[in-house]
């Protein structure tokens, strides 16, 4: 009998720890409006741009969080800048418009993995020199 109680407490002990550590996973992820878990949330300086990054799966997604009516740009490098950025996103200019890419479209999105990945970003359209440069590594 009083092995059966301890062998409960037991139990009861592992399955509170086990949520605990859940919990608390869950609550340190970052979580934009849409409810998505991220890595890394980069804003631009002027803050007419925000970047969500999740490093597994290389999602990567650029949005416009000012009513300038300006395009949100976004070149990803891998390694260092280069003179030709992996690939470009641009947000057409809409306080709340979103662009995503990932690993699971293929090609230029799947990012090597253990890499130093660079993106340079602006809210105020490309070619703009109010840039804003983030750096995180592909998982």
């Amino acid at each position: 009998m009083k092995l059966r109680k301890t062998m409960l407490t037991v139990a009861t002990l592992a399955v509170t720890a086990a949520s605990a550590l859940t919990i608390t996973g869950t609550a340190a992820a970052t979580t934009d409006p849409s409810g998505g878990a991220w890595n890394h949330v980069f804003t631009s300086h002027d803050r007419t741009a925000r970047i969500y990054v999740q490093e597994y799966n290389d999602v990567i997604k650029a949005c416009d969080i000012s009513a300038n009516g300006k395009p949100v740009s976004l070149d990803v490098y891998i390694g260092k800048k280069s003179f030709d950025p992996r690939y470009s996103v641009t947000v057409k200019g809409d306080k709340g418009k979103c662009v995503t890419h990932s690993a699971s479209q293929g090609g230029k999105y799947n990012l090597p993995k253990g890499r130093t990945i660079l993106l340079e970003f602006s809210g105020n359209g490309p070619g703009s020199h109010n840039v804003t440069g983030a750096v995180f590594t592909s998982r």
